[in-house]
């Protein structure tokens, strides 16, 4: 997600493990399909611990996995990104687009029994919006929300109103997760509610041992559509190579895996009557950060020359085996705001030096470091993992800096830690990735005020693109957007 360095990938392969055993022979599988069972336990890999189960603290794609069957959203999408009920069976907006008024569904219910109510959802509201809540993903484009002018005229209705009219508003209000407020209420909102939830989706929690594993149970009061998987249960593993190995043994059903394993492994007969693979682009891309605060990278012209030291080519066809396209800023070629007008930037280490030297920097001591003013140029990249593309990926830039003079040392950084130092600006550069939102507005991500605790955590500044940030969020004519 960072927008000043234009050299950004998107991985893609991924692979589904789709029985525990093996799979029977064509002969044996009945010649109509019975359709669906309940019943079952589906085991996902985790590739990093959760940080909470409270959907308003949420931080990680990690929480999201664990949320979204533990909680309801007054929103859903569908495969193509529309709306589509959720919590709410229908909404009006009216034609300034700064009052929205959603009709619960009656038969919503918390995993406690109790019914959800219109207060239950202007309670969440209000503490996504409480600055003591730090809610900082969660608030992300609810920040015009004028709860003086909100309301709840009965259990099943709510009135959300906004001093401003956003292109991506009902989007931000399908993000949102409703907290019952007769439990949520009470204690430290903070701290009380991570390793537990009471929320209004088709499962409910069991246990969770941190780092190891979440436990999940469907909930036969499930109000909503029918779902069939008894109990899903999460399996934290760090380790790409640990992951592929718990596949092929039947030890969880779905994992991503490595481009160079998955174009290997996904031409082996035997092992594709057992596992299904499946490739496709998400709408999430790897990035590297820089952190705008720290005086190596306040540059652009630096943050340029960076970005061309980076080999894409040799990432993209080496490392990922051509199951990789490279991207030029926030937005992926699926959707619609991407310009195609907007080049990459190339690998070329002959310019990506020139540019440093422009801007003031030079051997001039002969030791093969560039330098300025007397210090080095010499950085610390957090990577959250010694293994898989990243890590690989880290040890190819590093070798092609170290031809044009600067120095990388590589820091692997557990996950957790990781996003925690990132989030809080304690780093100098990491190899990250981000799941992108259904609406592309980028401003939480690279406005100057979003700085932390805000999510702008490379520190981007430029004044013409918080103008256009500003403009084009507000604008709701999508072609003129």
């Amino acid at each position: 997600m960072k927008r000043p360095i234009a050299t950004l990938l998107i991985a893609v392969a991924l692979l589904l493990a789709c029985d525990r055993g093996e799979r029977p022979n064509a002969a044996a599988v009945p010649a109509v399909d019975e359709g669906p069972r309940t019943g079952g336990t589906l085991y996902r890999r985790l590739e990093a611990d959760i940080e909470t189960l409270n959907p308003v603290l949420a931080q990680t794609r990690y929480d999201d996995y664990v949320q979204r069957y533990l909680f309801t959203p007054l929103i859903r999408l569908d495969k193509q990104a529309n709306f589509i009920p959720g919590l709410a069976v229908a909404w009006e907006v009216t034609p300034d687009g700064r009052r929205y008024t959603l009709h619960l569904d009656r038969r919503a219910t918390f995993s406690d029994g109790r019914k959800v109510r219109a207060a239950d959802v202007l309670f969440t509201l209000r503490k996504i919006v409480d600055p003591a809540s730090e809610a900082v993903q969660a608030a992300a484009g609810l920040e015009f929300l004028d709860l003086s002018r909100s309301s709840a005229p009965d259990d099943d209705t709510v009135v959300i109103a906004f001093r401003e009219a956003l292109a991506s508003q009902l989007y931000h209000l399908s993000t949102v997760m409703v907290l019952p407020e007769h439990v949520y209420s009470s204690g430290d909102f903070r701290n009380d509610f991570n390793d537990k939830a009471t929320g209004s989706g088709p499962y409910s929690l069991v246990s969770r041992r941190p780092g190891q594993e979440i436990v999940l149970q469907r909930r036969k009061d499930y109000w909503g559509d029918r779902v069939f998987i008894d109990r899903v249960i999460f399996k934290v593993i760090l380790d790409d190579k640990t992951a592929w190995n718990a596949a092929k043994r039947g030890e969880i059903d779905i994992t991503i895996a490595e481009s160079e394993v998955w174009t290997r492994e996904q031409r082996d007969a035997v092992l594709r009557q057992k596992l299904d693979f499946r490739r496709f682009y998400a709408a999430a891309y790897n990035y590297i950060a820089w952190n705008g605060r720290d005086p190596l990278f306040r540059d652009a012209r630096v943050r340029r020359a960076l970005s061309r030291a980076l080999n894409l080519p040799a990432v993209i066809t080496g490392i990922y085996g051509g199951t990789a396209r490279a991207v030029t800023g926030h937005f992926t070629p699926d959707e619609w705001a991407y310009s195609a007008d907007v080049p990459v930037l190339q690998f070329d280490p002959t310019t990506a030096a020139a540019e440093l030297k422009a801007a003031g920097w030079s051997d001039s001591n002969t030791d093969g470091v560039l330098d300025r003013a007397g210090k080095p140029f010499e950085f610390d990249m957090i990577i959250m993992s010694s293994t898989g593309p990243g890590a690989a990926i880290a040890q190819l830039y590093q070798a092609d800096l170290k031809k044009i003079g600067v120095k990388m040392n590589i820091t692997v950084v557990e996950a957790a830690v990781a996003i925690d130092r990132i989030l809080g600006g304690n780093y100098q550069a990491g190899y990250l990735s981000w799941d992108l939102d259904a609406d592309p507005d980028p401003y939480a991500l690279f406005h100057s005020s979003q700085t932390p605790p805000g999510m702008n955590f490379v520190y981007y500044y430029n004044a013409e693109a918080d103008r256009l940030m500003e403009v084009a969020r507000r604008e709701l004519n999508q072609e003129r957007r």
